[in-house]
């Protein structure tokens, strides 16, 4: 199980009292309580200025909801994915979204505050006896392949536009929606992204120890990597192909259209009232 960052020194107090965060280790930003001292929750002010911790870094967090709100854009409507979702400093050449704002620390706090538990990763298992020649040659496998499972969350995206009349609409969608698999000539799988947490990495031997998501900005896999840097693994079962998702452009809107990115516990019938801002929402159409 990955070791969990958390992200601002009220959060520890979340954790502590929800009991989500067992394993968690103290990073420079929040201490441990004392030798058997638990930490107290003030549900006012407390849990106030973490969400507007988060907030401030980009990830908009709705505990009732059980919802999570990231600002991003469109960044690709015709290229190969293998992401879902970066950072400003992920992959954005292999990513249908991109967001400038969040932080990867942030985004995994508030996962882990709406009670995520790390799933498992793809697993990979030689064949024995493996294909022939031939067989290998006709596509055989040399490898079982066992997709990520667990716990996780539903993604959707949601943006306003202007409909073949002209009107102002709201456009919302599965994430799964917006990703075909052009051999099979279908969307990808939906179901839940499975939460990895993604992990500390170091370098070298005398580099920082650091957490991978957050130094190298990609977020959400559409395809299986293993080990796993990102939060979110999609777990289609094709996904260990990196070279059949692409954005479908059918549905898409323009490169660096802003979207409502949304990370749901439930599943959405319609786009939500946005977590980010207090006014009420436009009248929202449901895809």
């Amino acid at each position: 199980m990955p070791r969990p960052i958390l992200f601002g020194s009220v959060a520890l107090l979340l954790w502590a009292a929800s009991q989500t965060l067992s394993t968690a280790r103290p990073t420079s930003r929040w201490q441990e309580p004392e030798t058997g001292q638990s930490a107290q929750v003030k549900p006012g002010s407390q849990v106030t200025q973490l969400l507007a911790e988060l907030a401030q870094n980009g990830v908009h967090l709705d505990m009732q909801r059980k919802l999570i709100e990231v600002n991003a854009e469109v960044c690709q409507d015709r290229e190969p994915l293998e992401y879902l979702l970066v950072a400003q400093n992920g992959k954005d050449h292999e990513s249908l979204l991109k967001s400038n704002s969040v932080s990867a620390q942030a985004l995994n706090t508030a996962m882990l505050l709406l009670g995520v538990e790390a799933g498992k990763n793809v697993e990979y298992k030689e064949v024995d006896p493996p294909p022939t020649q031939e067989e290998f040659e006709a596509g055989a496998s040399l490898y079982e392949v066992s997709p990520p499972s667990g716990s996780g969350f539903y993604l959707y995206v949601a943006w306003q536009g202007t409909n073949a009349d002209g009107e102002a609409e709201q456009y919302f969608y599965r994430a799964e929606d917006l990703i075909v698999n052009v051999a099979g000539d279908r969307p990808y799988q939906r179901g839940k992204w499975i939460y990895l947490g993604s992990r500390f990495i170091r370098p070298h031997k005398d580099a920082e120890e650091f957490f991978a998501a957050e130094g190298e900005g990609n977020l959400i896999s559409v395809c299986y990597f293993s080990p796993a840097n990102q939060l979110l693994t999609g777990a289609d079962p094709e996904a260990d192909n990196q070279y059949i998702w692409y954005p479908n452009m059918f549905l898409l809107p323009e490169i660096g259209t802003k979207v409502q990115f949304l990370i749901s516990s439930e599943k959405l019938e319609s786009a939500p009232p946005t977590v980010s801002s207090a006014n009420s929402p436009p009248e929202q159409t449901s895809k």
